[in-house]
């Protein structure tokens, strides 16, 4: 019995670790916004208005770069 329940509980952590990871293999899982372009640019858009919130921010990261 008790070699059963390791058994189980092996498959069934392998399958939750399996089902983490993004799969886009059908038309329905194509539609997830981790598997499109337009969810993928909407992120980074996100991260972009999240560190640029105002002129001075904007400004600072630029002028960083120019230096660099």
């Amino acid at each position: 019995m008790k070699k059963i329940i390791i058994i189980i509980s092996i498959v069934c952590l392998s399958k939750i670790a399996n089902a983490e990871s993004t799969k886009c293999q059908t038309m329905l899982q194509k539609l997830n916004p981790d598997c499109n372009f337009i969810g993928k640019g909407a992120k980074k858009l996100k991260q972009i208005s999240k560190e640029n919130k105002t002129i001075d921010q904007t400004f600072n990261k630029i002028k960083e770069k120019i230096k660099n």
